[in-house]
């Protein structure tokens, strides 16, 4: 990958966004150039919205991939930083990407935490609260990753491509709160309503944590028998739901 280069000072304003280029390398652009002159040159467009990686954002050395393309077609980019002093490498991925969810996890740690710091609940509730604990352990455990983020009433993203918090949908929580009735009170069931409401929504203590998976196909994997279309569209509606939503996330917060 080159910069739209037509001169030294123009390469490096006009590189792509987040895109680091150092001496070295716009003088290699320019050989580039230089050697390659007259040849056709392709246009390549990042989609801002595309970007995955293992690491959180705020990490700089990392792996990073996200697409790129032209009208025509588009293509797998992955960034590459090994160290705090050296440039960023690009390069294209002959492959396709795939992101899966493929574990469940209830925050039980801060769950505990936050019953514990609850000032409407009673001594003895805040005792009890183990037996709600395990109400909403025993739903969530005939439940697969798949599943819950298609019935999940809202997702959010964590701090890496590989994590995100999903919102219980009202329907199991009415089951939950059924498991709770031989153990609970009304008045007791009322405050538990009560705490579901105020702490369901992503990220907070009553979401659940996805654990998700990033895979890389080679094109020799993608194109082999009939795995070549499911992984096709499985990978493009990954990425593009994965885009969807972030958007979809920054309209709403604007």
């Amino acid at each position: 990958m080159i910069p739209d280069y037509s001169g030294y000072e123009l390469a490096r304003a006009r590189s792509l966004p987040g895109v680091e280029w150092s001496n070295a390398d716009l003088a290699d652009a320019k050989e580039f150039l230089r050697t390659h002159f007259g040849h056709p040159l392709e246009e390549l467009v990042v989609e801002e919205d595309s970007w995955i990686s293992e690491k959180p954002i705020y990490e700089p050395i990392r792996v990073t991939y996200f697409l790129a393309g032209s009208a025509q077609r588009k293509f797998l980019i992955q960034r590459t930083k090994t160290a705090l002093d050296q440039p960023a490498s690009y390069k294209i991925i002959p492959g396709r990407l795939k992101l899966s969810s493929v574990s469940l996890k209830i925050q039980e740690d801060d769950l505990r935490k936050q019953i514990h710091a609850e000032k409407g609940f009673s001594l003895l509730l805040k005792e009890k609260m183990q037996r709600f604990i395990q109400a909403l352990r025993d739903e969530m455990a005939g439940i697969s990753a798949k599943e819950f983020e298609e019935e999940a009433e809202r997702i959010e993203d964590g701090e890496t491509s590989l994590s995100a918090y999903g919102c219980i949908n009202e329907s199991r929580w009415t089951r939950i709160l059924d498991r709770c009735r031989r153990d609970f009170d009304e008045f007791e069931l009322k405050a538990i309503r009560k705490f579901i409401d105020e702490h369901r929504d992503p990220p907070d203590v009553l979401s659940i944590q996805i654990q998700r998976r990033l895979s890389i196909f080679s094109l020799v994997e993608a194109e082999s028998g009939s795995l070549a279309a499911m992984e096709r569209k499985e990978t493009e509606a990954a990425i593009e739901a994965q885009v969807s939503a972030t958007a979809e996330r920054k309209a709403g917060t604007t």
